[in-house]
């Protein structure tokens, strides 16, 4: 993502990668217009993992395109 090559610079060739919020897979995610998100570098694995669990959630509970959901983050 630029706009993490922006702020941390060049960082291929390491294991990390951009993790954005919210969810760039949500209307109002990355994606969206506006800059209106946060990105962050963090270990792939981990990246990938939130990726997975996230779609397992989408999954899991039938959320389909244009669906409302809550996100309750919690320690």
């Amino acid at each position: 993502m630029a706009t993490c090559k922006d702020v941390w610079g060049d960082y291929s060739g390491t294991k990390l990668q951009c993790d954005e919020y919210p969810f760039a897979s949500t209307k109002e995610g990355a994606a969206a217009p506006g800059n209106r998100f946060s990105a962050r570098l963090i270990e792939g694995t981990d990246n990938e993992t939130g990726g997975r669990r996230l779609n397992d959630m989408f999954t899991l509970n039938r959320i389909l395109n244009g669906d409302a959901f809550y996100v309750k983050i919690t320690p």
